[in-house]
């Protein structure tokens, strides 16, 4: 099984789950009509700290700028097109409480990235290349929520997220093939809903995150040639417990 494959299967296990743990408030309590309508975890938010953890799922893409070189027909490259990669973070929350709708988070994390770049020469010939790149991150987010209803609200937030790579692929990977810098700065944004259950919370949210750093390393090869700027941009799915 490649790895490519191995994640996808990943990722539609945390898919699933998330599925059945949101349908989880309505079901469980058949046995105990009473059930239905009471209030899980009345207490929640009298706490000011919260604490949790995270599984998530993501694709990713680099988008690309083409060089003065490319632009203007001296380049060997005829395209260099970016796709979507697959990847996986784990990692740990925690909330601060300004009031009843409104909180800081830090999301520590670890993530895994896949983002491929197909070239295609002049003659026709293409070339694939794939980085490949696992950061430490932490968000620095504000959140926005709703006042509860029952057992849901939902939520809007925003921030950044400073990343740094771990075994830095600068170093490691030829010096004839596509590197990238070992850390960057992305702007983040996205919603999600809290479901309260008799036991605990839990909050699935989708965000979208938007590099702002330029993270094209610019050498004397072929790959490096045709561009100016690779931005990293992500679409997650995250799962806090």
């Amino acid at each position: 099984m490649s790895r490519i494959q191995m994640i996808k299967k990943v990722l539609l296990g945390i898919l699933l789950a998330a599925g059945c743990l949101a349908a989880l408030p309505g079901q469980a309590q058949n046995t105990k009509r009473q059930s239905l309508y009471s209030l899980h975890l009345a207490d929640y938010d009298d706490k000011t700290i919260h604490y949790g953890f995270f599984i998530a799922g993501h694709t990713s893409t680099l988008n690309r700028r083409y060089s003065d070189n490319f632009v203007n027909g001296l380049d060997t490259m005829a395209a260099a097109n970016t796709g979507w990669g697959v990847g996986y973070g784990l990692g740990f929350i925690v909330a601060y409480g300004l009031d009843p709708q409104f909180d800081v988070c830090l999301v520590p994390a670890f993530a895994y990235y896949e983002r491929p770049v197909q070239y295609i020469s002049t003659s026709g010939a293409v070339r694939n290349q794939s980085v490949e790149s696992g950061f430490i991150e932490l968000s620095m987010l504000a959140r926005y929520k709703s006042v509860r209803r029952g057992n849901v609200r939902m939520y809007m937030l925003g921030g950044i997220k400073p990343g740094v790579e771990v075994g830095s692929n600068i170093k490691s990977r030829g010096l004839n093939s596509l590197r990238t810098r070992n850390w960057d700065v992305s702007v983040e944004y996205g919603f999600g809903f809290d479901l309260f259950y008799p036991y605990f919370k839990f909050s699935p949210e989708l965000r979208f995150s938007h590099g702002l750093s330029n993270l094209l390393v610019k050498e004397n090869n072929i790959y490096s040639r045709t561009l100016n700027r690779l931005g990293a941009h992500s679409v997650s799915l995250y799962l806090y417990f």
